[in-house]
């Protein structure tokens, strides 16, 4: 385990604080939206579809198959790193009044997210104008590729638990990556469908305001 995280937990218990963690990209930041306007507008859209139609048919860009190119892998690449992109992302609307809410409820004790260590400054930076709680920023180590960083984040919130006693996530397979004695509680938001599983707790939230009524208390 890395130890900037080892060193997360034990604050968090030194603390004695408990809570959620959460993950920014497609959950409090519109960054999808922002992924395909940019691959459509530089690579061509080829079925005419709008962002929200690419949305409902694919779920994410790169499971559209004319979007599978080394050109487009290597603009996602620019992307990826690009810190003024990251800084001008759009927001989720609400997703930062309802945070708050949830936050007075069960404190955010962390953002774990898949984004590197490169884009710390600027994650810090659109979490504060944004004025989501101030809390640690779990980043995808480099060692950790992205096909595996689900994963990874699966290993990360079982190591933290009770101290992280559940995560708001919109990929439906970090719960599908959760081992089957996980205690804690995945939000899976923007999910429209049935839970991945019934093993362990999952609740599909299509929206925030399903987070907060859905939150399961301290």
């Amino acid at each position: 385990m890395h130890s900037f995280i080892i060193q997360l937990k034990n604050r968090l218990k030194t603390k004695k604080l408990k809570g959620l963690a959460l993950d920014i990209d497609d959950t409090l930041a519109q960054s999808g939206d922002a992924w395909i306007e940019g691959i459509q507008k530089a690579f061509g859209n080829p079925e005419n579809l709008t962002v929200e139609e690419v949305k409902t048919k694919y779920r994410y860009s790169y499971n559209a198959p004319y979007w599978n190119s080394p050109a487009i892998r290597q603009w996602e690449e620019s992307i990826r790193y690009n810190e003024d992109w990251h800084r001008v992302l759009p927001l989720i609307k609400n997703a930062n009044h309802i945070v708050e809410k949830i936050h007075r409820l069960v404190p955010i004790v962390a953002y774990l997210t898949a984004r590197p260590k490169q884009l710390l400054t600027a994650t810090r930076d659109w979490l504060d104008k944004h004025g989501f709680p101030p809390a640690e920023i779990i980043y995808r180590p480099a060692a950790v590729r992205l096909p595996n960083n689900l994963a990874w984040k699966a290993k990360i919130l079982e190591y933290l638990y009770p101290q992280v006693i559940g995560m708001v996530d919109d990929h439906p397979q970090l719960a599908k990556d959760l081992s089957k004695t996980y205690p804690g509680t995945l939000y899976l938001y923007d999910y429209h469908d049935q839970a991945p599983r019934g093993d362990i707790n999952i609740i599909p939230c299509k929206n925030w305001q399903e987070v907060l009524e859905s939150l399961v208390p301290l």
